[in-house]
């Protein structure tokens, strides 16, 4: 039997002739609001800002619904994690906003994205030329995702005060 852990996305925006496409893969990898603890957990509209997942996801099911997403609906921005193994291990992160791009990384079982800081290090050595707005929007980008994790934070933001 292959390692499991929990698997979730949060569908934050999406067009709407894209939402067919959401519902197939949400229900391709059998993810529900319910977590599928009840025995018929169709979802029959798309929930934004709401979180889809199952407690057992095969390892590595996180970068299938990523690809997914992103092939079969380009215009939804989304934000997945899969959980840790176990404790020390690290999960997958890909945060994805239509237009803009993705952003991955390891994770925690909160999907808070691990850092490398050996990287993070190196590329402010190498950048010390760069003011910090520069080197965010530069090199930055690629080690801490802050275009596409502002964007999942202001619709998180916009969707809770709803």
């Amino acid at each position: 039997m292959p390692s499991e852990s929990p698997l979730q996305v949060i569908i934050y925006a999406s067009p709407e002739h894209e939402h067919s496409a959401v519902r197939q893969a949400i229900a391709s990898f059998d993810l529900s609001t319910d977590w599928g603890l009840s025995a018929n957990h169709t979802e029959p509209a798309i929930h934004l800002g709401e979180t889809y997942g199952t407690l057992k996801a095969p390892l590595g099911t996180s970068d299938g619904l990523a690809d997914r997403l992103r092939t079969d609906a380009p215009g939804t921005t989304f934000l997945l994690w899969q959980d840790p193994h176990f404790e020390e291990a690290d999960g997958h992160y890909v945060a994805y906003a239509a237009g803009v791009g993705s952003f991955e990384a390891t994770c925690n079982a909160s999907g808070a994205p691990h850092i490398a800081l050996p990287g993070l290090v190196a590329s402010l050595d190498e950048a010390a030329t760069l003011t910090m707005a520069q080197w965010l929007t530069g090199p930055g980008e690629a080690i801490l995702g802050t275009s596409v994790r502002k964007i999942i934070s202001d619709y998180a933001r916009t969707l809770t005060k709803a």
